[in-house]
């Protein structure tokens, strides 16, 4: 590479780095964080950590439950932990369209931990996180944030090459020869060990957050969507409904009810798919919960590859496509992005006192041999 290109690349890769900088580090911390974001619930809130028993209380009961404990507020989902020794959670809408979560035992049907954000930071975080708690606006930002760590990473990729003859040197810190000089070394080694993370994360990302604006100039098959008209009728119970996908599909985990309509008359069942080697995947079936008529589906089975490739973004995204060792990868990587802001933030403002230095020596040499 020409010094001249080289030097080109290096001046945006500092300034596209300075001026997301911020966001950077926002992005960085929060997806280190939600890596665990489980684990790191169990622990702030003790209360979700529930003792399994023989039975468990019917889906309905605690349906029934959620909804009493909030009466003005609309249900949404009840999501099942894969951990038999964790809490259920129910998410739900108040009539200002704030968010409301419940936390269930669902064994004993007893409620746990119920609020807002305010008593959820871990679910406070993924919004942070996916929208910098800016809707729309924020999901823009966001996406502008993928395009340039995508861009970081690449062109840092590209600055630090070393050659094949030298390829060991590049990742060498060298140390004990000034705090700048480790900084930089360390700057360049660690971006190069997981630039591909930092693209793969970038990339996954932005298309994560622009998902459903995509499936439009895709080949992939939209998750089906139904409306069924509101009556008098009582709305059946959650339970006949699995019954019968059951009966229909076979024993699956249930892992999610989902509601939507103005009385929750329309209910998707998400069931694991234990067929699938997604470890997130779920086979999805739709209800009018007047009638308990299918109404629909949703199989990966049956979805187009397109679907698939889109469906496994999001375990691509958290690490969990490659188990722990893959969510150790992504927690390395998120830490390696504070880092490069930490540094490049130092090395910056190393540089500009350095530039200051020099330019005073130069002018003070001008003054002694002018007198």
């Amino acid at each position: 590479m020409k010094p001249s290109t080289r030097a080109t690349l290096l001046k945006l890769h500092r300034w596209v780095g300075l001026a997301f900088a911020a966001l950077l580090l926002v992005q960085g911390l929060s997806g280190a964080l939600l890596v665990f974001r489980e684990e790191i619930e169990g622990i702030i809130h003790p209360a979700l950590v529930v003792t399994p028993a023989e039975t468990q209380a019917s889906i309905q009961g605690l349906v029934d439950t959620v909804r009493e404990s909030a009466p003005h507020a609309k249900l949404q989902r009840i999501k099942l932990a894969d951990d038999p020794t964790r809490a259920a959670t129910a998410s739900l809408r108040l009539e200002n369209d704030a968010p409301w979560i419940v936390a269930i035992d669902p064994y004993t049907g007893e409620i746990v931990r119920a609020g807002s954000y305010g008593v959820w930071p871990a679910e406070w975080l993924f919004h942070l996180h996916d929208t910098l708690l800016a809707g729309k606006t924020g999901e823009i930002i966001v996406t502008i944030e993928g395009v340039a760590l995508i861009f970081l990473a690449v062109f840092g990729i590209i600055i630090w090459w070393p050659g094949r003859s030298r390829l060991k040197s590049g990742f060498r810190i060298l140390t004990g020869q000034g705090a700048d000089r480790t900084v930089r070394t360390a700057h360049r080694a660690i971006g190069a060990a997981v630039g591909i993370v930092l693209v793969m994360s970038g990339i996954t990302g932005a298309l994560l957050i622009h998902r459903a604006a995509l499936q439009a100039y895709l080949p992939v098959v939209p998750r089906p969507k139904f409306e069924v008209a509101l009556s008098q009728a009582p709305l059946l119970p959650v339970d006949t409904l699995i019954a019968d996908a059951r009966g229909r599909h076979g024993p699956l985990p249930l892992r999610e009810v989902r509601f939507s309509g103005a009385a929750g008359q329309v209910v998707a069942l998400y069931f694991q798919d234990e067929a699938s080697r997604r470890p997130n995947a779920t086979r999805q079936y739709f209800y009018n919960a007047y009638e308990g008529v299918e109404l629909g589906r949703y199989e990966p089975a049956a979805l187009p590859p397109t679907n698939t490739a889109y469906d496994w973004l999001f375990t691509i995204h958290t690490g969990k496509a490659g188990g722990l060792v893959g969510r150790l990868v992504v927690l390395a990587a998120g830490i390696a992005l504070v880092f490069f802001v930490g540094s490049g933030v130092w090395l910056w403002f190393s540089a500009r006192r350095q530039k200051r230095a020099r330019r005073a020596k130069a002018e003070d040499r001008l003054v002694r041999n002018a007198a």
